[in-house]
C-alpha cells in the first residue's frame, strides 16, 4: 500500500462543510490551505473543520500571484491570514501546533520558475517539470532575473524566521529531495489531481478534459505507486468542482492509497 498526505487549496469554499463531511466519513485527514479573504467570509466553516480534526494552513489573503506583488505586500498578506487562522483556532478551542504556507498558484515570487535544480539528468528535469506543472498554470521553467531570485530568497527567509515549515515526512522522490523543495519553508506537492482543469473557465484548455482523464492519470502515475515514498497530493476546495474533487480522492483511496495524518 502506498501513502500520501492530502492537501487542499482555496478553502473555505461554500462546499467546505460537504468536503469535510466526506473526508470524515472516509477517515481521510487533510491540510486545508485557506485564503484570508474567504476566511473572513466564512469563518465558521473553518472553525468546524478545526473542531473535526483538520489542519488549517495559510494560502495568502487575496490569492494573488507573488510575482505580481511587492515583497512587503506578500508578507502583509501572509500576516493578515495568520492572524485570522490564529483567531479561528481560538474560536474552535483548539491549539494551533504548526504554521504552514503554500503560495497561491504555486508562484513563489519568480513567476513560472519553480525551483532550483542542478546536476540532474534530462529525465530528472522532466520529472520535476511534470510534477510541478501538471497541476499549475505554468508555461516554462526558465530562470528568472536576479531580482526575482532575491525576492524569492527574502520571502523564504521571512517564512523560516516566522516559524513556517513543511510537516510532511518520508517524501523520497529523487526530484523532491535533490532540489530546493526539500529545504523550502513553503509547502509544495508531488502529485496534483488537476481537478481545477475541469472548472468551466479552464475546461478544454488543458491536457485533462474529463473526469475519466483524471482517473486515468491517477492509475498511470508512477509516483503514486512508488512504495518507498510518500506523496503530497494537491486538490482544491472549489464549489464548482466539488463533486469531481471528491470522486478523485475516492478513486485514490479505492486503489489502495493510504492517507496519513498531518504531522504536528
Amino acid at each position: 500500500m502506498t501513502s500520501a498526505y492530502l492537501t487542499i487549496d482555496d478553502s473555505p469554499s461554500t462546499r467546505m462543510d460537504d468536503l469535510c463531511d466526506y473526508l470524515l466519513k472516509a477517515k481521510i485527514p487533510a491540510l486545508f490551505f485557506c485564503r484570508g479573504d474567504l476566511l473572513e467570509e466564512r469563518p465558521m466553516m473553518a472553525v468546524r473543520a478545526i473542531q473535526n480534526g483538520f489542519v488549517l494552513g495559510n494560502h495568502g489573503f487575496s490569492h494573488t500571484r507573488a510575482s505580481d506583488m511587492k515583497t512587503v505586500d506578500i508578507l502583509d498578506e501572509i500576516e493578515k491570514t495568520e492572524a485570522l487562522i490564529d483567531k479561528l483556532y481560538g474560536m474552535a478551542g483548539e491549539e494551533r501546533k504548526i504554521r504552514t504556507f503554500r503560495f497561491p498558484h504555486m508562484d513563489r515570487g519568480c513567476g513560472s520558475w519553480i525551483v532550483d535544480y542542478n546536476e540532474f539528468t534530462p529525465q530528472d528535469r522532466q520529472d520535476v517539470m511534470k510534477a510541478m506543472t501538471e497541476g499549475l498554470n505554468v508555461i516554462s521553467m526558465d530562470a528568472p532575473d536576479l531580482g526575482a531570485v532575491s525576492k524569492k530568497e527574502q520571502i523564504q527567509g521571512y517564512l523560516k524566521m516566522s516559524g513556517f515549515g513543511v510537516p510532511f515526512e518520508n517524501v523520497n522522490h529523487k526530484w523532491y529531495q535533490y532540489t530546493e523543495i526539500q529545504n523550502a519553508a513553503d509547502c509544495m506537492f508531488t502529485y496534483s489531481t488537476c481537478d481545477w482543469m475541469l472548472a468551466n473557465r479552464h475546461k478544454g484548455k488543458w491536457p485533462y478534459q474529463t473526469i475519466e482523464d483524471l482517473k486515468s492519470k491517477i492509475g498511470n502515475d508512477p509516483g503514486l505507486s512508488q512504495k518507498n515514498s510518500t506523496n503530497i497530493v494537491l486538490a482544491h476546495d472549489q464549489a464548482e468542482i466539488h463533486d469531481i474533487t471528491v470522486d478523485l480522492i475516492r478513486t485514490m483511496k479505492r486503489i489502495g492509497i493510504q492517507f496519513l495524518e498531518i504531522p504536528q
